[in-house]
């Protein structure tokens, strides 16, 4: 397996669904907000106002909420200079982009906006002068948006996957896209189980049958290599799988996948020594579509 080309593939497929999918989304998925994030919306995914669909700008944001910006949006007639959004053609040609320091931008702090999320909207400089956004009506605008936004377990997570979680624990990827998933040895607590040199990880599926299937048995795992995380150094490992072929040998014929379950391991003469060689917890990835 060519990790490389795998993680370069994943990183445009992943990048290709979230512009099709989504009318909008926050990058990083799980952010720091006190540090810089990207709001996007596609205009063209808008479930009610199309009056912006191929505009070739400028767009600009509006928002309320947790707070109204500490610089102000401007008026609805004139939006201020600096709420202009970017036109990201790099990922769709209706998509568009604003980046804040968030804590800054709104004047708050970190536990509120993870708390209240984020609500707002695009529109043109000028909004409009009323009525909606309908093909009849006045309004230059996209539906409001509101955006949840979940804290991270911490500043630096032990345990991910790329592309990270879209919501809650589940995926915006499909289960033949290119997934990572990392962990962070050196932020292990467990003492026995910090230090590592190898880590293996024992795989389940849960299928659309509504059952759990293992890829290899426990006491086998050492005979199958691609359960075999790669050291990327300095205490960081990570296993690169395309789900669908990952799981393939595992799954009944007409099953799916709906959920990947994974614990790590270390081995000791092939075989796991029990908890001690176990990290603490199963850790699972949610698919949205498959």
């Amino acid at each position: 397996m060519n990790s490389l080309r795998y993680i370069i593939t994943g990183i445009a497929l992943s990048l290709f669904f979230s512009a099709n999918a989504q009318f909008a989304w926050v990058d990083p998925p799980v952010p720091d907000v006190a540090d810089s994030i990207t709001v996007f919306v596609d205009l063209a995914q808008d479930p009610n106002c199309n009056k912006l669909v191929g505009s070739a700008g400028p767009i600009y944001i509006w928002t309320w909420g947790p707070n109204d910006p500490v610089g102000g949006n401007g008026n609805w007639g004139v939006s201020a200079d600096d709420q202009e959004m970017m036109h990201r053609t790099d990922l769709g040609p209706d998509v568009w982009s604003y980046t804040m320091l968030a804590t800054d931008y709104y004047g708050t702090d970190a536990e509120t906006i993870y708390t209240d999320g984020l609500k707002f909207l695009a529109k043109e400089k000028d909004g409009g002068s009323g009525g909606d956004c309908s093909v009849d009506g006045d309004e230059y605008k996209t539906s409001d948006i509101e955006i949840e936004i979940p804290a991270p377990f911490s500043l630096e997570r032990k345990i991910y996957g790329f592309p990270d979680f879209g919501e809650s624990d589940t995926l915006f990827t499909q289960t033949d896209d290119v997934f990572t998933l990392y962990y962070k040895n050196y932020l292990e607590e467990k003492p026995t189980m910090q230090n590592l040199s190898e880590v293996w990880v024992y795989a389940r599926v849960f299928g659309s049958d509504g059952l759990y299937h293992i890829v290899t048995p426990p006491s086998q795992i050492a005979n199958n290599p691609d359960l075999k995380m790669t050291d990327e150094g300095g205490g960081k490992f990570s296993l690169t799988i395309i789900p669908e072929e990952f799981y393939a040998s595992a799954l009944p014929a007409g099953v799916t996948i709906a959920k990947m379950r994974f614990q790590f391991v270390s081995l000791v003469n092939g075989v796991i020594c029990g908890s001690d060689c176990q990290v603490d917890g199963d850790h699972f990835f949610n698919f949205k579509c498959d």
